[in-house]
């Protein structure tokens, strides 16, 4: 039986090591992850327009014209961007209901992001969407999950084949194709101590982006974003 509201988080970056971590929560409807329903399409556009500006939406909106990607995935960008732009604002727009939250992790959000404050600009790259994409397209047919491909190769070697970069980072989120829940999701982190998954969306390090969103065998659903730096273009 699919496991339909199973939620698991991977992470990992390398600089000059790489790191990855799972995390699993049952969740036992079909909720955000705070426990509380979160916003929907129609209220998450009223809240983004009384937070940010309409040229602030439009700065973050840097996947507009990218036409390898679905409306959804350029979504993922577009939050991630405000995530970035300014942190106070999404936590007003998108957070609401984490503010009086007893858990450590969505503490350490309200409190990280209130310090966020015009950080680069995450612009997709059409081959770390690439990477993205062939990962996502590898492990959902087959129900996998982790970094590595299921042929052996590592995250590192996948990405870097398809982009050498400097800086690369990797999220993989399960269970949801909803851009808001895949962003609140993984800067909430829940139960990830190192806080992986928060710390690449908010990398400064960090300018170009890959998404893709697609089908999984076990869980449903799967999100994986590949982050870098501009240094793969030159």
């Amino acid at each position: 039986m699919k496991k339909r509201f199973l939620t698991i988080l991977a992470t990992a970056f390398i600089s000059s090591t790489t790191i990855c971590c799972d995390v699993q929560n049952d969740l036992d409807d079909d909720k955000s992850l705070s426990g509380n329903n979160s916003a929907s399409t129609a209220d998450a556009t009223a809240d983004v327009t009384k937070a940010f500006s309409q040229e602030q939406i439009d700065m973050a909106n840097t996947a507009k014209n990218a036409s390898y990607l679905t409306d959804e995935e350029k979504l993922v960008i577009q939050y991630c961007n405000l995530a970035r732009l300014d942190g106070s604002a999404f936590s007003t727009a998108f957070l609401a209901d984490l503010k009086s939250s007893d858990n450590s992790y969505e503490k350490s959000l309200i409190d990280t992001l209130e310090s966020i404050k015009s950080l680069t600009m995450l612009v997709p790259n059409e081959q770390l969407c690439k990477a993205a994409e062939f990962h996502a397209n590898d492990i959902g047919p087959k129900g996998e999950r982790g970094h590595n491909s299921t042929d052996g190769t590592s995250f590192a070697d996948r990405v870097r084949s398809y982009y050498n970069g400097g800086w690369v980072g990797e999220n993989i989120s399960y269970g949801y194709n909803d851009a808001l829940k895949i962003v609140r999701q993984l800067l909430i982190d829940k139960n990830v101590e190192s806080l992986g998954h928060r710390k690449n969306i908010l990398n400064d390090n960090y300018c170009r982006i890959g998404v893709a969103i697609r089908e999984h065998k076990e869980y449903n659903n799967c999100c994986v974003q590949d982050f870098s730096d501009s240094n793969g273009e030159k």
